[in-house]
């Protein structure tokens, strides 16, 4: 499809993306552009430039081919002005050993992230992060889903989840068994997910993301963010930490999702997101609550950005636009453009918009640029009066017209006496 804006074009010292004017910095020096050509797992593992991500759910399980076709047109017509780098599939799962609270939304099965991937990729041209549950398969169907996800489907990107609680058994395999199996895939590369929250609490999910790097995790994309402490101080430690150890330190995601209603708010504390109580009263008591909810967000990442700055752990950001609800979809939009001009400001360099067309071969608008020439319509005929018809019709024209003046003159002066009186 046609994408507007949709394939960012980086440049070490222009970056590129987002529907904002550049800031006011002087000219790179360098101004050789290097185009965003390169696939998804290239761009997460360029820790010199940041990523910018763009999450949705698959559709229901049982829909057809023709209706995932349609929901992914959609969904890439709605968000084709958004410059990403690519999508992230979530792979949603009923986790009822999270939390003793009912969930807020009824669990309905989704089709398979990786084939909905494919999907997506067929009808934008842009590559998805899969996300995948390793703990609720089953170790035999893991491998076959592995394989098909891969050789099938073309996914290149993972990032993988374990269970919702560590005090449940899984039947499905261990995230260091799966990684090891991805290892071994030259085409792909995995990540994992962060929680900050966790930092907090146990005060070791720094050494846990270096754990996890050495299991060959290239990426760490976060939980929803509603309370930005939590992250500064994992990635103030995790950045000190690599230092200590003399190791890089791996990309971390950035991750915001509006809220603008009382039951996504409830969602996302099912979920786990801490969500500080004057948070959660600014909104909901606000008159336009998604608004305000984008306003906070806004304000927590510039203050991750500045809190942070000089950690060395390099960034991106990801917006996630799971809602069934219009606000909260225009909201997702809103909020991954505003959060985007933030990270590439603070980056301290030009950054400028582009856009490319990923297919000309079809098209949304109805107009085609390779068109044929029309040929030129022959003028139309007209008939001539005969000169005596021409020239009686000229003159009674023109007598017409004076007639006109001369009743519109005579008019004025009548009107100007009766003013002066």
């Amino acid at each position: 499809k046609r994408v507007a804006a949709g394939v960012p074009l980086f440049m070490r010292n222009m970056q590129s993306v987002a529907f904002h004017a550049a800031p006011p910095l002087p000219k790179p020096t360098h101004t050789a552009t290097v185009t965003m050509d390169v696939g998804l797992v290239e761009a997460l593992c360029d820790y010199s430039r940041p990523v910018f991500l763009f999450g949705l759910t698959p559709p229901l399980e049982g829909a057809t081919q023709a209706e995932l076709k349609e929901t992914a047109r959609k969904f890439v017509e709605r968000s084709a002005t958004l410059a990403t780098d690519g999508f992230i599939v979530y792979d949603i799962q009923e986790e009822k050993g999270r939390t003793p609270e009912p969930r807020p939304f009824l669990f309905r099965k989704l089709d398979d992230p990786s084939h909905f991937a494919q999907i997506l990729k067929q009808v934008s041209g842009k590559e998805s992060v899969v996300y995948k549950c390793v703990a609720e398969s089953d170790p035999g169907g893991f491998d076959t889903w592995l394989d098909k996800a891969v050789d099938v489907y073309g996914v290149t990107a993972y990032n993988l989840v374990g269970g919702a609680s560590s005090a449940n058994q899984y039947a499905g395999p261990t995230i260091p068994a799966v990684a090891a199996k991805l290892n071994q895939k030259p085409t792909c590369a995995h990540g994992g997910v962060t929680i900050a929250e966790r930092h907090v609490k146990k005060g070791n999910e720094h050494e846990t993301l270096v754990k996890k790097g050495e299991l060959g995790m290239k990426w760490f994309i976060s939980q929803a963010i509603y309370d930005p402490e939590p992250m500064i101080k994992l990635l103030k430690e995790y950045g000190e930490l690599c230092r200590r150890k003399k190791i890089a330190p791996k990309r971390v995601v950035l991750t915001f999702a509006p809220c603008g209603r009382e039951k996504t708010m409830r969602f996302i504390k099912w979920l786990g997101v801490t969500v500080p109580d004057a948070v959660e009263r600014e909104i909901l008591d606000a008159e336009n609550k998604v608004g305000k909810s984008v306003d906070l967000l806004c304000a927590m990442c510039k203050k991750i950005l500045e809190e942070t700055r000089g950690c060395g752990v390099p960034l991106g950001i990801s917006v996630e636009s799971v809602s069934i609800f219009k606000n909260e979809i225009d909201a997702a939009h809103d909020l991954f453009r505003r959060t985007q001009s933030m990270l590439l400001d603070f980056l301290g360099e030009p950054w400028v918009v582009r856009y490319s067309i990923v297919d000309k071969k079809s098209k949304r608008t109805s107009y085609d640029y390779r068109r044929t020439p029309v040929a030129t319509p022959p003028k139309a005929k007209v008939l001539a009066l005969p000169e005596t018809e021409k020239d009686t019709k000229d003159l009674d024209d023109k007598k017409e017209k004076g007639a006109l003046i001369g009743a519109g003159l005579f008019l004025g002066l009548v009107l100007g006496k009766i003013l002066k009186l």
